[in-house]
């Protein structure tokens, strides 16, 4: 399992909990709005509108990443990557349980098409929780647009922006006893040769991809 650590801390960071469920509700309060009022018969019918779901799925990259901190880190020194390790009673700690989620974060898009070449894109993803570690939810915005510059052709332009989604690390408690005293720590990383805050800059932080552009031409003969 590797190295021991006299003790830590697992519980969770309340401050990230917070902002986790703040940001899913926001998220689902906005996609609710949107749909209600995109979906109105008076208006769709006034105004040409459809709202469309077009993909809903569980493909996060952020996701992807979680889940590979816990194959933890490569000790030269053995030859083999570090998975976990032994507190100073025997109990062992497996990095696996730290970073994995029971609902992985799901993306949904939307599409309120308004007439044949122009459509507002929408949606959010839930986000995800493991115990280490967060995946904020996001908003995602954009549009598609359709020109025609000759007949039996089409220019497509589609913007989408991604707003909030941050996957963040959050780090342990570790009692380092008389010595050390209690610190703060990477969690994969507490039982290295590294100083407890020399681990913190070790500690994950990703981005999803916040601007997506894509432009496209077909035509048929």
């Amino acid at each position: 399992m590797g190295r021991t650590l006299p003790e830590v801390d697992r519980r969770n960071n309340l401050h990230g909990q917070e902002h986790w469920q703040g940001g899913i509700t926001a998220g689902l309060l906005l996609a609710l709005v949107l749909l209600t009022a995109w979906s109105s018969p008076t208006l769709a019918q006034e105004q040409g509108v459809a709202v469309h779901l077009i993909d809903m799925a569980q493909d996060s990259e952020l996701s992807a990443t979680a889940a590979s901190l816990a194959d933890g880190w490569y000790d030269a020194s053995v030859n083999s990557r570090v998975s976990g390790y032994e507190l100073a009673d025997g109990t062992p700690v497996s990095f696996g349980d730290w970073y994995h989620s029971d609902w992985p974060d799901t993306r949904v898009d939307l599409l309120t098409q308004f007439g044949d070449d122009f459509g507002l894109l929408w949606g959010f993803s839930t986000g995800e929780r493991g115990e280490k570690y967060t995946v904020d939810p996001s908003l995602r915005i954009g549009f598609v647009a359709q020109a025609h510059p000759a007949a039996n052709s089409v220019l497509s332009l589609t913007v989408r922006a991604v707003a909030w989604g941050n996957l963040n690390e959050q780090p342990c408690e570790g009692d380092y006893g008389e010595i050390g005293g209690v610190q703060t720590v990477n969690c994969r990383l507490a039982a290295t040769f590294l100083a407890p805050e020399e681990t913190l800059q070790y500690l994950a932080h990703a981005e999803p991809n916040r601007l997506h552009i894509s432009l496209s031409y077909s035509a048929s003969f």
